[in-house]
């Protein structure tokens, strides 16, 4: 297993990164030969890639599957670009990194060897992003997604831990969020009108998770939609306790090694 630490200047963002790598590299378990299918991990609200992959094992993963595992700092972006100040977070997670890793790492190219995963904020980004970028990204992965923090009128949810004007400034107003691709309701109902193209996902949640609810909801839209979700339910909350039980699942769906159950 290879640990990297890069660094470049995001033109999408405007100001320097520095993203996470693993790789599966030779291992005692298996000979894992580049290129490597790779998943691209979002981080959640107030964390961090290094902070992100000090509190998970994606070490043990990244061998266990053979999958290089890319993570990067989301500063509070919730993923969608902001053009009034330059900040592309979405253009960042879709097409910059993909494009620069893929340059100076032995990853594969293939949609089908491509994938987004995300935690809270992450678990939103990686969902409007598979979306958005449906022919880069095969598989999407979402755990405990924070998918509804603010009601329909742009209000905070009463247990929203971000700031209601934080809120507006990444989501915009009513009038910006809905039909965009930041709305990830519209966003669902307009890739499913396209199957063959959709990405598949995956949702964990844990069972006393504060965003359960939206989670729930989200599963009833996928069968609405007659489309599958592969789905992970344990006892737990919107902690890195449940995250780590999480993982191993989600990793299976992402490298197809193991069907998870699906509602």
């Amino acid at each position: 297993m290879a640990y990297l630490h890069l660094n470049f200047r995001s033109d999408s963002i405007s100001r320097s990164v520095y993203p996470t790598v693993f790789l599966p590299d030779l291992n005692f378990w298996q000979d894992i030969r580049p290129p490597y299918p790779t998943v691209y991990f979002l981080p959640g609200y107030s964390g961090g890639g290094l902070e992100t992959a000090m509190f998970t094992n994606f070490a043990l993963y990244c061998m266990r599957y053979g999958l290089a595992v890319v993570l990067m700092d989301g500063e509070n972006s919730f993923y969608t670009d902001d053009e009034q100040r330059g900040a592309l977070f979405s253009r960042y997670v879709g097409q910059e990194l993909v494009e620069v890793t893929r340059s100076v790492l032995p990853l594969s190219r293939r949609r089908e060897d491509t994938y987004i995963a995300g935690i809270s904020m992450g678990g939103y980004g990686a969902l409007i992003n598979g979306l958005r970028y449906p022919d880069t990204f095969s598989r999407i992965a979402m755990l405990s997604p924070a998918l509804d923090l603010r009601t329909r009128d742009a209000h905070a949810s009463a247990w929203s831990p971000v700031p209601e004007g934080e809120l507006l400034a990444t989501l915009g107003t009513p009038e910006e969020y809905d039909g965009s691709y930041r709305d990830w309701e519209f966003a669902l109902k307009k890739a499913a009108e396209t199957p063959d193209s959709m990405p598949d996902l995956f949702l964990a949640c844990g069972t006393e998770d504060f965003v359960r609810p939206a989670s729930l909801r989200l599963g009833a839209m996928m069968k609405e939609l007659n489309r599958p979700l592969a789905f992970y339910e344990s006892d737990g909350g919107h902690d890195h306790t449940f995250w780590k039980k999480a993982l191993d699942p989600a990793f299976r769906f992402l490298t197809g090694k193991e069907e998870s159950e699906c509602i």
